[in-house]
Parts: structure tokens; sequence; C-alpha cells
């Protein structure tokens, strides 16, 4: 991805500012699992021409915040979401487990032209999303 290395920074600044309202422990928790959610798309989603963005999405309801990440897709635009145990000794692949341990609820699905969206639900005022 192009400009990689200040599009986590871009990210992170985003939805300091969205939930800058928010609870310190969920503006933190968003911060993290931002951050990860997009180095994962920098890392994982090929490059080429009109595939060099990536878009974030957050959304309230009751009792939690909703994270989106959108991305091109890959290749083959798979909805995978594998967090790695959190005992892995692998120095690559713990960023999805930290977002699973960061939120009440995560996930992946694939959207309209192939385009991947991954997104985290965390709970906000001790509430749990609802299923």
């Amino acid at each position: 991805m192009r400009c990689a290395g200040r599009t986590s920074w871009q990210a992170r600044q985003a939805i300091g500012l969205w939930l800058a309202d928010a609870p310190a422990v969920v503006r933190a928790d968003a911060l993290q699992i931002v951050a990860e959610l997009v180095a994962n798309v920098i890392q994982h989603v090929p490059g080429g021409s009109g595939r060099d963005w990536v878009k974030l999405r957050l959304g309230f309801g009751a009792g939690f915040v909703r994270l989106e990440v959108v991305d091109p897709g890959t290749l083959t635009s798979a909805p995978c979401f594998v967090p790695l145990r959190p005992v892995s000794m692998e120095e690559a692949g713990r960023g999805l487990g930290i977002v699973a341990g960061l939120s009440a609820r995560c996930g992946a699905y694939v959207a309209e032209r192939g385009r991947r969206v991954v997104w985290a639900e965390l709970a906000t005022a001790g509430a749990v999303p609802e299923t």
C-alpha cells in the first residue's frame, strides 16, 4: 500500500478524534484495534491500481461502539478472521488475537465488489453488545 508509513497514524488520529469523549479505556482499546487491523491491510492486501486505500467506519449502538476497517480485498477475498491463540510463540500474526482480546465481539465479511470488512465491537459503560 502506498503511504503505508502514515496510514496507521492517520487511522489512529481519526479514531482518537471520533472517540474524544468516550471513556479512556474504550478510546485506548479502539486505537490499538485500528492499529492492528490497518497493519493487516498494509501487510496482506496486494497493491495495484486503485487498491491503495483503506476505509474506517465507526458506529455507535446501545452500550457499544463498532469499528470497521474496509479494504479492497485479497485475490480470494475470503473473509478470514482467525486469531492465533494467546500463548502462540509466533513473532507475527498476533494482531487478530489482540483484537479478539480487546473487543466484545469481532469478525469479518466480504462486501460488494470483493471488499473485505473486518470489525470489532467494544462495550461501553459495562454493557456487552447483543448478538
